[in-house]
């Protein structure tokens, strides 16, 4: 082998480790651009909506018993609440007559309701156990 062999294989040898190196820094430099890319394109996502709409929306406690519902229906939006043994308590809702805000007990009986209509006014109205009415009007 001559001198001028051996000066060839030894260019060859380095010019092979330099593009090895190139390839290793190459691949480094993708991912890393990947990365980048990435990172600008969640940067640039459209910020969560603070509007949720829904015609009905039950939310429920940890057992999954229903606690609260909100709904519009044929006669208007309202708001039930529920007890413990999903119970309808609480019922504040607005219809054709205007708005309304019943109060009922264990039995899901109205003891109190608070109305106020266009024709009428406002009007309070109490209930006993048996369902007997005593109405307020100012």
């Amino acid at each position: 082998m001559t001198a001028e062999n051996r000066t060839q294989d030894s260019l060859l040898m380095r010019i092979e480790k330099v593009e090895r190196e190139n390839r290793g820094l190459k691949i480094a430099g993708s991912i890393a651009l990947l990365g980048v890319a990435g990172a600008l394109f969640l940067g640039l996502s459209a910020p969560p909506s603070k509007t949720i709409e829904a015609e009905l929306v039950i939310i429920r406690d940890t057992t999954g018993k229903a606690r609260i519902i909100l709904g519009v229906g044929d006669e208007g939006p309202a708001l039930t609440l529920l007890d413990k043994d999903g119970k309808l308590r609480v019922n504040l809702g607005v219809d054709k007559d205007g708005p309304a805000l019943d109060l009922l007990d264990r039995a899901e009986s109205p003891r109190a309701q608070l109305l106020i209509t266009d024709d009428q006014g406002p009007r309070l109205n109490f209930f006993d156990a048996k369902g007997s009415q005593v109405s307020l009007r100012p």
